[in-house]
């Protein structure tokens, strides 16, 4: 595939003295030799494709000192029309205003001299550009289908056979900004070796085989650029009519370890790739989530953790991702409801969960409390899954510990006080237990009964101030009674109250309202 063409875009300055001075210097070596603008060549071939814009050169060389002629000769809107204009900027000795083309890798300056097209001018006036020279000559190399390279050092064509020099790759190795060695340029998670082989590595990785230079170029999706296309960076010096002929590009990497699968071998949007529209670390991604989607596609059941498969394994799989006791019971909820494959990599139990609570995290919640209206209540809490799954069960623990305690027709006002404490700190906490001692009788023995419990809770200190002093002491009595009715389990909890009543000097029985 070739290379996508881009627009340039131009507009005028006024040029600088050492922009000015460039130029002229460029013009001058050029008028002493016109044929810099094009490659060195040995093969017959590559002379035929050459054979004109040479002998159009000859001419140039021929009036290099006849500006009238040159004048004529730049009106051509080919590379020797180019070659024209500039060398009458050599003779004028002046550019004092020039044009700026506008390229993906910046801004280019010339000087408009004749009708030539602005890419050819912009060749000959930076000829010893290696990126810059390609432009005038890349019509004729891609309609005679042979291979030019440009480097620092030396630019020339091979015909029709693809040979970069070793000069050549070497210069262009440098530009990637990889370690270079035994015909491997690689990043510093991939070793030699590896890329060699195509080994699969913990890492996926962007793999870029240049056949005819012997090369191997790699790149893993932790190194992998988001503005970079490495295919790019290794072309751009060269012109070749397919590039695709003489590139491979793989994208190694499995979603199972050790898998054969076909999904791992086959790698897609090379195209897009190949015609900068894909980056390398989008070509990465966008192939694992192709691979990804052909197994969910397959309709198995699989769950698939950091590249080991746990089959239909949920036990399995919920255990590699370490979850705590509240998300364990969750993802076994919720994932023995999702169907077709699951495959996933680097996630916490909760990420688990959030990945598919929208769809099925009510229906989880609503297995544990068995109650429709609560459980909507709960799922739509703005809190994470884990931590309302949390909420959740604490909530049904403490049901279930209410639903063991003694009922009671009727209550005296104390006894059902310190009952309404006990049950709300069971259900609910100590929170909400302190916003109910807010609600207090306001008697001497109620108060009192408050503040034990508030010493209980650590917050004694806090409100102090709202007892007398005969409450404060009578609290303190009462505190371990308070503790342990609060503590208590279903079987001691009625004997508890009993006793916490007893020890506030109140008379109240509730012995014979037991239910």
């Amino acid at each position: 595939m070739a290379k996508k063409t881009r627009k340039v875009r131009t507009f005028a300055r006024t040029a600088s003295k050492s922009m000015e001075k460039n130029l002229v210097k460029n013009a001058k070596k050029l008028k002493d030799d016109p044929y810099l603008v094009i490659p060195d060549y040995t093969d017959a071939f590559s002379k035929k494709c050459f054979k004109k814009i040479r002998k159009n050169l000859d001419k140039i060389s021929r009036f290099k000192d006849d500006v009238s002629k040159l004048e004529k000769l730049s009106n051509r809107k080919s590379l020797d029309g180019a070659v024209a204009g500039t060398l009458l900027v050599a003779h004028s000795e002046k550019a004092p205003y020039l044009a700026v083309a506008k390229f993906p890798t910046g801004e280019i300056t010339y000087a408009q001299r004749g009708k030539a097209d602005k890419e050819k001018l912009i060749a000959a006036q930076h000829f010893n550009d290696p990126l810059l020279r390609l432009l005038g000559i890349k019509d004729i190399v891609l309609k005679g289908n042979i291979h030019v390279y440009s480097w620092d050092k030396d630019f020339i064509s091979t015909g029709l056979e693809a040979n970069p020099p070793e000069d050549f790759i070497n210069f262009v190795m440098k530009k990637i900004g990889f370690s270079y060695k035994n015909g491997v340029a690689a990043c510093s998670h991939i070793k030699t070796e590896s890329a060699k082989k195509k080994q699969v590595l913990d890492r996926h990785y962007l793999r870029i085989h240049w056949t005819s230079a012997d090369t191997i170029v790699a790149v893993c999706k932790d190194c992998a650029k988001s503005t970079k296309n490495t295919l790019f960076d290794l072309t751009k010096y060269l012109i070749e009519s397919d590039i695709s002929n003489d590139f491979s590009i793989d994208v190694i990497g499995q979603l199972v370890k050790g898998s054969n699968s076909v999904f791992d071998n086959e790698t897609q949007y090379v195209d897009e790739y190949l015609s900068g529209k894909l980056t390398d670390i989008s070509l990465i991604k966008k192939n694992m989530q192709k691979r990804e989607e052909s197994i969910k596609q397959s309709g198995e059941k699989l769950l698939i953790l950091d590249g080991t498969s746990y089959g239909a394994d949920v036990d399995g799989f919920i255990k590699a991702l370490k979850p705590n006791k509240f998300e364990e019971k969750g993802l076994e909820l919720v994932l023995t409801q999702v169907e077709g494959a699951i495959v996933l990599d680097n996630v916490t139990p909760n990420k688990v969960l959030e990945k598919f609570w929208e769809e099925h995290g009510l229906d989880a919640i609503n297995s544990i409390i068995d109650d429709e209206e609560l459980a909507e209540k709960f799922f739509s809490l703005d809190d994470t899954p884990s931590d309302i799954l949390e909420v959740v069960f604490e909530y049904k623990e403490r049901q279930d510990v209410l639903s063991q305690l003694p009922r009671y027709k009727s209550l005296p006002p104390l006894a059902s006080f310190a009952d309404h404490i006990a049950r709300t700190y069971k259900t609910f906490g100590e929170k909400k237990s302190l916003a109910e001692l807010n609600k207090r009788p306001d008697d001497h023995k109620a108060k009192s009964l408050a503040y034990s419990f508030l010493l209980v809770f650590g917050k004694g200190k806090d409100k102090k101030w709202q007892y007398t002093a005969v409450e404060v002491e009578s609290g303190e009595f009462l505190k371990e009674y308070a503790k342990k009715f609060l503590d208590s389990k279903p079987k001691k909890y009625h004997k508890a109250l009993q006793e916490l009543i007893a020890a506030s000097g109140s008379s109240e029985k509730i012995d014979s309202n037991l239910l």
